[in-house]
């Protein structure tokens, strides 16, 4: 009798909220833009942003006008640059001890490691790569004569996006034993279609604490 074969244990982290305390594209954007290019900026973006915090205005669309105000024009030479700069002095302090436990017990088995996220490869490429990962699914922003056109290139990767790329990089899922963390109603699909999905898995004191912890951080990236 032909034993079947063992499946190949896939890991696939979320990023933000979930490796990390709290978002990281604004405190990225706050490392390119400077404090007061970054926060010049952001009273400049109170208007259009207001409709996002209503709920009048998708989360591509925001994700857009961040874009276009801070990084529009930027050279990919200088943001890349800037992106490893990024990763080895500001984004140490958002990230999650219990999250990187998790990521070396993966990394011990031997298993595949994915890193998906709605937030830009530009510089998640950077920690991925220097954290073991063997690819950054993320959002692509789009490039223009060496530069930012301040647009996303494809698809924010959000929602079911997520679950799109990740079919699109491995091909049949059924074929892999998945396991997958997230932290947002944006990834319950994701989660919903793995073996193995945690939801805010790595909030080790309560939720209160947790969340006053990551907004402490993450202000004081900002700053």
């Amino acid at each position: 009798m032909v034993e079947p074969k063992e499946k190949t244990v896939v890991a696939v982290f979320d990023f933000d909220g979930t490796i990390s305390y709290a978002d990281s594209l604004l405190p990225f954007l706050r490392h390119v833009a400077g404090f007061f290019g970054f926060w010049l900026g952001m009273f400049l973006l109170a208007p259009p942003l207001s409709l996002y915090a209503f709920g009048a205005m998708a989360n591509w669309q925001a994700k857009e006008k961040f874009m276009g105000k801070f990084l529009r024009r930027k050279k990919v030479d200088t943001l890349e640059d800037a992106a490893a700069d990024f990763v080895k002095r500001i984004l140490p302090a958002l990230i999650n001890p219990l999250a990187m436990e998790r990521v070396k017990w993966h990394q011990g088995q031997g298993h595949r490691m994915l890193l998906l996220s709605a937030s830009p490869e530009l510089y998640l490429r950077h920690w991925a790569s220097e954290n073991g990962f063997e690819k950054v699914l993320g959002t692509r922003l789009e490039e223009d004569d060496g530069g930012l056109t301040g647009k996303i290139d494809g698809r924010n990767c959000h929602g079911e996006e997520k679950l799109i790329r990740l079919r699109k990089e491995l091909g049949d899922l059924g074929q892999y034993e998945i396991y997958s963390y997230g932290d947002s109603r944006a990834d319950k699909v994701l989660l919903n279609n793995s073996d193995h999905g945690a939801y805010r898995s790595f909030e080790a004191d309560s939720k209160l604490g947790y969340r006053v912890r990551g907004l402490f951080l993450f202000i004081r990236a900002l700053l």
